[in-house]
Protein backbone atom coordinates (compact mmCIF):
# COMPACT_ATOMS: atom_id res chain seq x y z
CA UNK A 1 0.00 0.00 0.00
CA UNK A 2 2.80 2.57 1.15
CA UNK A 3 4.38 1.95 -2.73
CA UNK A 4 1.45 2.63 -4.13
CA UNK A 5 1.16 5.83 -2.83
CA UNK A 6 4.52 6.83 -3.78
CA UNK A 7 4.42 6.14 -7.24
CA UNK A 8 1.26 7.85 -7.08
CA UNK A 9 2.48 10.99 -5.49
CA UNK A 10 5.43 11.06 -7.32
CA UNK A 11 2.90 10.91 -10.72
CA UNK A 12 1.47 13.43 -9.76
CA UNK A 13 4.53 15.82 -8.67
CA UNK A 14 5.81 14.69 -12.16
CA UNK A 15 2.98 15.93 -14.31
CA UNK A 16 2.31 18.87 -12.43
CA UNK A 17 6.12 20.27 -12.24
CA UNK A 18 6.92 23.43 -13.96
CA UNK A 19 9.08 21.10 -16.39
CA UNK A 20 6.44 19.68 -17.90
CA UNK A 21 3.63 22.48 -18.11
CA UNK A 22 5.04 23.76 -21.28
CA UNK A 23 6.62 26.47 -19.86
CA UNK A 24 8.56 27.55 -23.10
CA UNK A 25 6.95 28.68 -25.80
CA UNK A 26 6.65 27.73 -29.33
CA UNK A 27 5.13 28.20 -32.57
CA UNK A 28 5.17 31.15 -34.92
CA UNK A 29 5.83 34.58 -32.95
CA UNK A 30 6.52 38.17 -34.25
CA UNK A 31 7.82 40.64 -31.46
CA UNK A 32 6.72 43.81 -31.40
CA UNK A 33 9.42 47.08 -31.12
CA UNK A 34 8.53 47.31 -27.83
CA UNK A 35 9.74 44.08 -26.44
CA UNK A 36 12.33 43.90 -29.17
CA UNK A 37 13.79 47.17 -27.36
CA UNK A 38 13.26 45.42 -23.81
CA UNK A 39 15.23 42.03 -25.53
CA UNK A 40 17.75 44.41 -26.19
CA UNK A 41 17.85 45.99 -22.55
CA UNK A 42 17.63 42.68 -20.54
CA UNK A 43 20.54 41.07 -23.25
CA UNK A 44 22.88 44.27 -22.14
CA UNK A 45 22.47 44.01 -18.65
CA UNK A 46 19.88 46.99 -18.38
CA UNK A 47 19.69 48.83 -14.83
CA UNK A 48 23.23 47.62 -13.57
CA UNK A 49 22.13 44.06 -14.03
CA UNK A 50 24.99 41.49 -15.46
CA UNK A 51 23.01 38.28 -15.04
CA UNK A 52 19.75 37.75 -16.98
CA UNK A 53 17.65 34.91 -15.37
CA UNK A 54 14.95 34.22 -17.44
CA UNK A 55 12.63 36.67 -20.15
CA UNK A 56 9.02 35.95 -21.41
CA UNK A 57 6.58 37.20 -23.62
CA UNK A 58 3.12 36.94 -24.26
CA UNK A 59 1.85 34.78 -26.90
CA UNK A 60 1.02 38.05 -29.52
CA UNK A 61 4.55 38.82 -28.94
CA UNK A 62 3.73 42.34 -28.10
CA UNK A 63 4.65 42.56 -24.38
CA UNK A 64 7.70 41.10 -21.82
CA UNK A 65 8.60 40.15 -19.07
CA UNK A 66 11.95 39.32 -17.12
CA UNK A 67 14.06 38.57 -14.24
CA UNK A 68 17.52 38.59 -13.41
CA UNK A 69 19.42 36.80 -11.33
CA UNK A 70 21.60 39.06 -7.94
CA UNK A 71 23.85 36.34 -7.76
CA UNK A 72 26.96 35.29 -10.42
CA UNK A 73 25.45 31.36 -10.36
CA UNK A 74 22.45 31.36 -10.07
CA UNK A 75 19.19 28.26 -10.29
CA UNK A 76 16.69 27.96 -12.67
CA UNK A 77 13.88 29.26 -10.69
CA UNK A 78 9.83 28.40 -11.11
CA UNK A 79 8.84 28.71 -14.39
CA UNK A 80 5.08 28.88 -13.01
CA UNK A 81 5.47 31.73 -10.59
CA UNK A 82 7.58 33.71 -13.32
CA UNK A 83 4.72 33.28 -16.03
CA UNK A 84 2.18 34.14 -13.34
CA UNK A 85 3.72 37.46 -12.86
CA UNK A 86 3.64 38.00 -16.33
CA UNK A 87 0.18 37.22 -16.73
CA UNK A 88 -0.79 39.12 -13.80
CA UNK A 89 1.21 41.94 -15.38
CA UNK A 90 -0.49 42.00 -18.78
CA UNK A 91 -4.17 41.08 -17.33
CA UNK A 92 -4.51 37.71 -18.06
CA UNK A 93 -2.80 37.28 -21.40
CA UNK A 94 -1.02 34.37 -21.87
CA UNK A 95 2.57 34.35 -21.55
CA UNK A 96 5.77 31.72 -22.18
CA UNK A 97 9.13 31.84 -21.49
CA UNK A 98 11.02 33.04 -24.50
CA UNK A 99 14.88 33.00 -23.20
CA UNK A 100 16.91 31.14 -20.21
CA UNK A 101 20.04 33.96 -19.81
CA UNK A 102 20.52 35.27 -23.21
CA UNK A 103 19.49 32.02 -25.32
CA UNK A 104 16.85 32.13 -26.93
CA UNK A 105 14.48 28.96 -26.02
CA UNK A 106 11.22 29.67 -28.05
CA UNK A 107 10.98 27.02 -30.77
CA UNK A 108 9.54 28.08 -33.78
CA UNK A 109 10.20 26.69 -37.62
CA UNK A 110 14.15 28.38 -37.59
CA UNK A 111 14.67 28.62 -34.44
CA UNK A 112 15.96 25.29 -32.50
CA UNK A 113 16.91 26.90 -29.19
CA UNK A 114 20.51 25.84 -29.44
CA UNK A 115 23.99 27.58 -29.39
CA UNK A 116 22.82 29.44 -32.53
CA UNK A 117 20.02 31.57 -30.15
CA UNK A 118 22.87 32.85 -28.12
CA UNK A 119 23.35 36.32 -28.04
CA UNK A 120 26.14 37.96 -26.62
CA UNK A 121 25.80 41.44 -24.11
CA UNK A 122 28.22 42.94 -26.63
CA UNK A 123 25.75 43.15 -29.60
CA UNK A 124 25.30 46.11 -31.29
CA UNK A 125 21.39 47.18 -31.68
CA UNK A 126 21.64 46.11 -35.11
CA UNK A 127 23.61 43.08 -34.72
CA UNK A 128 20.45 41.85 -32.13
CA UNK A 129 18.01 42.61 -34.88
CA UNK A 130 20.04 40.76 -37.69
CA UNK A 131 19.71 38.08 -35.39
CA UNK A 132 16.16 37.97 -34.31
CA UNK A 133 14.87 38.21 -37.53
CA UNK A 134 17.34 35.45 -38.69
CA UNK A 135 15.79 33.62 -35.91
CA UNK A 136 12.53 34.48 -37.31
CA UNK A 137 11.29 36.78 -34.74
CA UNK A 138 10.70 39.51 -36.84
CA UNK A 139 9.18 39.50 -39.73
CA UNK A 140 8.13 42.62 -41.51
CA UNK A 141 9.49 43.90 -44.22
CA UNK A 142 10.94 47.02 -42.17
CA UNK A 143 12.99 44.68 -40.26
CA UNK A 144 14.67 43.43 -43.12
CA UNK A 145 15.14 46.91 -44.37
CA UNK A 146 16.92 47.69 -41.45
CA UNK A 147 18.93 44.26 -41.62
CA UNK A 148 20.36 44.99 -44.79
CA UNK A 149 21.07 48.87 -43.87
CA UNK A 150 22.59 47.75 -41.04
CA UNK A 151 24.71 45.51 -42.39
CA UNK A 152 25.99 48.01 -44.91
CA UNK A 153 26.33 50.80 -42.48
CA UNK A 154 28.72 48.45 -40.18
CA UNK A 155 31.10 47.05 -42.89
CA UNK A 156 30.95 51.23 -44.58
CA UNK A 157 30.04 50.24 -47.56
CA UNK A 158 27.99 52.36 -50.78
CA UNK A 159 25.93 50.82 -52.17
CA UNK A 160 24.21 51.38 -55.82
CA UNK A 161 21.31 53.16 -53.51
CA UNK A 162 21.55 57.28 -54.31
CA UNK A 163 22.18 58.80 -51.06
CA UNK A 164 18.54 60.66 -50.56
CA UNK A 165 17.35 56.88 -50.93
CA UNK A 166 19.83 55.66 -48.11
CA UNK A 167 18.42 58.33 -45.81
CA UNK A 168 14.74 58.07 -46.84
CA UNK A 169 15.13 54.38 -45.54
CA UNK A 170 16.85 55.33 -42.37
CA UNK A 171 13.94 57.70 -41.99
CA UNK A 172 11.32 54.93 -42.69
CA UNK A 173 13.20 53.06 -40.18
CA UNK A 174 13.31 55.65 -37.64
CA UNK A 175 9.50 56.86 -37.67
CA UNK A 176 8.46 52.86 -37.43
CA UNK A 177 10.16 52.77 -34.08
CA UNK A 178 13.04 50.42 -35.42
CA UNK A 179 16.11 52.71 -35.31
CA UNK A 180 16.48 54.85 -31.62
CA UNK A 181 17.36 58.88 -32.00
CA UNK A 182 20.92 57.78 -31.52
CA UNK A 183 21.09 55.21 -33.94
CA UNK A 184 19.22 57.39 -36.61
CA UNK A 185 22.36 60.12 -36.26
CA UNK A 186 24.84 57.64 -36.33
CA UNK A 187 23.59 56.06 -39.66
CA UNK A 188 23.02 59.89 -40.81
CA UNK A 189 26.19 60.67 -40.27
CA UNK A 190 27.78 57.23 -42.00
CA UNK A 191 25.58 57.89 -44.70
CA UNK A 192 26.50 61.37 -45.68
CA UNK A 193 30.21 60.81 -45.23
Amino acid sequence: MKKILAILALGIISISSPANAGAIGSGELTLSQRTVNSWKQYIKGGLNQKNPSVFMVTADGIGSYYYYCAASQCAPGNNTLYIQACERHYKGKECKIFARKRTIKWKNSINKGNKKSRFNSKMSDPEVIAKLTELGFLKDSSSQTQVESSKSTITKKKDKDSTAEQLQKIIDQYKSGLLTEEEFIAAKKKILE
